[in-house]
């Protein structure tokens, strides 16, 4: 069994495991350190008490926890497969390889994130923080949001695959602000430039965030035909 040393005055001690108490002596102890309160131990029960007992190293319990952990994380990812389904499971590898790691403006280090941070001069001046904060958690929800159908079991579940292109909205929205503030901006100078400006920032925009975009979109439609489907079900005419 496995418990935790309650109490050790130098010849006894107790052991709790699962609500019970179960005394010990000293001779049971078969480790090379001594016995002291709170520490995670092995043993046998003999009667009402517990012998051959054996401390339990940290490194041995991290490792079973990471064992358990993993296991519980496989289970949750198979689930996951289970219900979403191959092309959507796809779409969402793609949608968080390209939002992680692909860059939206060439020769700009901005990723989705970022995108979703805002962009100002600031921004831009301090680049290699950029891409974090309150942005990169928006994404990482967008990305784990296909397990929300595996979590919540109700037909407007797969809705929450809609959460991919809400946040690449976000991003866009700041992209088409920092633009327009720019080019208004030079605009005020010369009207040619203004627009120049303009044309120039948007046709810079990479492929890979195009790709994100549409994926997105593709998600959604995804979310909301689960979610028709599901409503049909529920309330069969």
């Amino acid at each position: 069994m496995r418990g935790t040393i309650l109490s050790f005055t130098g010849q006894e001690g107790v052991i709790s495991s699962q609500g019970t108490q179960y005394p010990f002596r000293l001779d049971q102890w078969k480790s090379d350190q001594p016995p002291a309160p709170g520490q995670s131990v092995e043993f046998t029960v003999q009667g009402t008490d517990a012998v051959a007992v054996t401390r339990v190293d940290t490194t041995q319990m991290l490792e079973e926890k990471g064992r358990i952990w993993l296991g519980q994380a496989k289970t949750i990812a198979e689930n996951t497969y289970r219900d979403a389904g191959k092309p959507v499971t796809i779409a969402y590898g793609v949608f968080a390889v390209f939002a992680l790691f692909a860059d939206v403006v060439r020769d700009v280090p901005v990723t989705l994130p970022g995108l979703v941070n805002g962009l100002s001069w600031y921004t831009l001046a301090n680049s290699s923080g950029m891409n974090g904060g309150f942005g990169f958690l928006l994404v990482m929800l967008a990305i784990l949001s296909i397990a929300v159908p595996v979590f919540w079991r109700h037909p407007a579940a797969p809705l929450a695959y809609t959460l991919p292109l809400i946040v690449t909205f976000i991003g866009i929205y700041n992209l088409y602000s920092a633009v327009s503030a720019l080019s208004g901006l030079a605009g005020a100078f010369d009207a040619r430039m203004g627009s120049s400006v303009s044309s120039h920032a948007f046709n810079s925009i990479t492929l890979w965030f195009w790709l994100t975009f549409f994926v997105a979109i593709y998600l959604a439609v995804m979310g909301f035909r689960r979610y028709r489907a599901n409503k049909a079900t529920a309330n069969p005419v």
